[in-house]
């Protein structure tokens, strides 16, 4: 079942609600494994882990490490 968190933004973890705020466009999709597309700018995540918990915090780290190299380079 895909889940598009601007339709229903207080489902799924704390952390994808941060990154929806924050601008990311949050597709996320869950069966046997958890899969989470995430796209802000010219930038695009796409994460697959065995729950929604691991891929939100896995999709949530890249997504900070995506703004610290613009600000580094």
């Amino acid at each position: 079942m895909a889940t598009n968190l601007a339709e229903k933004p207080h489902e799924g973890s704390f952390l994808l609600e941060l990154l929806h705020f924050a601008g990311w466009r949050l597709q996320v999709q869950e069966s046997e494994t958890a899969r989470i597309r995430a796209n802000r700018g010219d930038v695009a995540l796409d994460v697959t882990a065995d729950s929604l918990a691991a891929a939100a915090g896995t999709v949530f780290a890249r997504a900070m490490r995506s703004g610290h190299s613009r600000a580094d380079g």
